[in-house]
């Protein structure tokens, strides 16, 4: 049964309940839990309180105003157990820096660098340095685990801000209640989890407007004769349930699904499967799940094979200039991508001073890429809810962060759709990008794809 737009929250229940053992491409192995890290906190913060309300008003008199309007370093308590100190706040990063995926990864922990030093240079937050913790599973299921661990109450963090390989994590995030922005994908599982937030479209959307390319790629839905080629992990199995949901409901033509072990993949067969499909059922476009190197390879042996003519259109996964800078040249007819984010060399506000911070640095050439816009966005938002919750709870805090996440919609400076989290912890915000022979730009403009978008979820289990 699909569900309208907010699955409930009794799935948070049964998620907790049963854990999950996979992540999002490939984890196999049951996460530790990460125990009850707040307990301690929380009762100190309640005597903190109890204290406060003792003081009468005098205390709030000494706080003076400058909580209520942000304020300065002084005005917002230390909170050691959440990554606060008197000069540094901290936020983490979870995902792959130097295993498999760690190209798939790697430009949004750049940009997530980029953004952390370009608002140290502004001053920090609050009067603080801000700090970027990273760890690095290495694409390892118990590492996984071990690095929230850590990042949770050994050298805790006042909010994550990716977590490459996070579905596995899910129970332990909700047990915490510590805040997750934007995982860099979305799949069912993560809808269910409040304190999650996500700002990369759901495989749901990306598939809805994937199929709207396709049909206006060869005429109409009618015409579309698609295979879906996904890697084999579960969330390759989510896209290709959304994919032939999403033709079956338009009246396109689903003619099934290949897999790719990620660890030894078999370009070759697939691709010689996928020409056997075009000779025999009249296949006219595949709908891809993969990471950039995946999306190379498949490309690449398309091309060697001659099957030119059956284009292929995916996840975000395709929209990486790498694939365009190392591939062939005819990938640039051929491969397209859905994403929630412009590339920093595209025309939007954020992007020009993305453009001016990088110029000259280490990540002026990642700055290419839509997952580098990512990543420095992540850390903004992040940066903005500290802010808001000085503001409205004169400290900060797991539970005040939420909050000011939660509080109102945030700016992207035409990164991305505005993000807005008050009701769901979705973005409904989606394009089709082609490579331009410089960088990853939409086909169309996200509001012109926002009808076809449905916003249902459900079908990937």
């Amino acid at each position: 049964m699909r569900t309208r737009r907010w699955i409930v929250l009794v799935g948070l229940l049964a998620i907790v309940a049963a854990g999950c053992s996979s992540s999002d491409d490939g984890g196999g192995e049951e996460s530790t839990d990460a125990g009850d890290t707040t307990e301690e906190t929380s009762d100190a913060t309640e005597a903190d309180a109890d204290d406060a309300a003792d003081e009468g008003d005098d205390a709030t008199d000494d706080s003076g105003d400058d909580a209520a309007d942000g304020g300065d370093a002084g005005s917002v308590p230390d909170a050691p157990d959440f990554g606060v100190d008197s000069d540094t706040i901290r936020i983490g990063w979870l995902g792959d820096v130097t295993g498999p995926t760690a190209a798939a990864q790697g430009f949004n922990l750049e940009g997530a660098e980029a953004a952390v030093a370009y608002l140290n240079e502004q001053g920090g937050v609050l009067g603080r340095e801000l700090e970027l913790a990273v760890q690095d599973d290495q694409y390892n299921p118990e590492t996984m685990a071990t690095n929230f661990a850590a990042i949770t109450s050994d050298n805790p963090v006042l909010s994550i801000i990716q977590c490459g390989n996070c579905v596995s994590l899910l129970p332990q995030f909700a047990s915490t209640g510590i805040p997750l922005i934007s995982p860099p994908q979305t799949v069912d599982a993560q809808l269910e989890v409040p304190n999650v937030y996500n700002n990369l479209a759901h495989y749901g959307d990306e598939a809805d407007v994937a199929v709207a390319y396709i049909a206006e790629k060869v005429g109409s839905i009618e015409d579309a004769n698609v295979a879906v080629v996904h890697l084999e992990v579960p969330s390759g199995a989510e896209w290709n349930a959304y994919i032939e949901q999403t033709l079956e409901e338009q009246g396109g033509n689903y003619l099934g699904a290949m897999t790719i072990n990620i660890g030894a993949p078999d370009y070759t067969g697939v691709v010689t499967q996928l020409a056997q499909m075009r000779n025999n059922d009249d296949l006219n476009y595949v709908a891809f799940h993969g990471a950039p190197e995946t999306g190379l390879g498949m490309i690449s042996e398309m091309v060697t094979q001659g099957l030119t003519d059956v284009p292929m259109v995916g996840i975000h996964g395709l929209v990486g200039a790498t694939i365009f800078q190392e591939g062939p040249p005819e990938a640039a007819e051929l491969l397209a991508g859905a994403h929630s984010f412009l590339s920093p060399m595209d025309d939007c506000e954020m992007c020009a001073t993305i453009r001016d911070f990088v110029a000259g640095t280490e990540w002026e050439d990642a700055a290419i890429e839509t997952n580098f816009a990512d990543g420095w966005h992540e850390v903004l938002i992040a940066a903005e809810a500290m802010e808001r919750a000085a503001a409205d709870a004169g400290e900060l805090s797991w539970e005040t962060m939420n909050a000011a996440l939660t509080s109102a919609p945030f700016d992207t400076g035409g990164l991305t759709c505005e993000v807005d989290w008050t009701s769901g912890n979705q973005s409904l915000c989606a394009a089709v990008f082609e490579w331009n022979g410089d960088f990853m730009e939409p086909a169309k403009p996200f509001e012109e794809y926002t009808g076809d978008i449905d916003g249902e979820y459900g079908a990937g289990g």
